[in-house]
C-alpha cells in the first residue's frame, strides 16, 4: 500500500459496511466477508471491478498451485477442480479442463 508500517488502520467502516477503500491502489480496498469464531475475517483487493480488468493467461505453475490447494482441501475431486479452474476468468478460453487435469498429473 506504499504506507509506512506501524500505523493502525481504522477498520470501523470495513467492519460496519463490509468494505472500505483506503486509497486507489491495487491493494487498498479492505473487505470483511464475515465472521469466524467470533472474529472478523479481513482481506484486501483492488478497488476496480472484475469486469474492468484485462485478463492474462495464468501460468501452468500458478494453476498447479491452485489445483493442488483445492485438491488438498478435500471438498472436490480432480475433474471438478479442473472444470472450475477452466471456467475462471483468465483461464477460460486459454486452458481446458482436460489440460488442467494433465497438468496436475505431471
Amino acid at each position: 500500500m506504499h504506507r509506512e508500517p506501524g500505523v493502525d488502520l481504522d477498520l470501523s467502516e470495513t467492519l460496519a459496511r463490509g468494505r472500505a477503500a483506503l486509497g486507489t491502489g491495487r491493494y487498498e480496498t479492505l473487505m470483511c466477508p464475515g465472521v469466524l469464531d467470533g472474529l472478523p475475517v479481513l482481506t484486501f483487493t483492488a478497488p476496480w471491478s472484475l469486469h474492468d480488468t484485462e485478463w492474462n493467461r495464468p501460468s501452468a505453475a500458478y494453476l498447479r498451485y491452485l489445483f493442488t490447494g483445492l485438491l488438498e482441501a478435500g471438498a472436490w475431486d480432480a475433474p471438478t477442480i479442473a472444470g472450475y479452474l477452466a471456467a475462471c476468468p483468465g483461464a477460460a478460453g486459454h486452458w481446458t479442463a482436460g489440460e488442467l487435469e494433465e497438468l496436475i498429473s505431471q
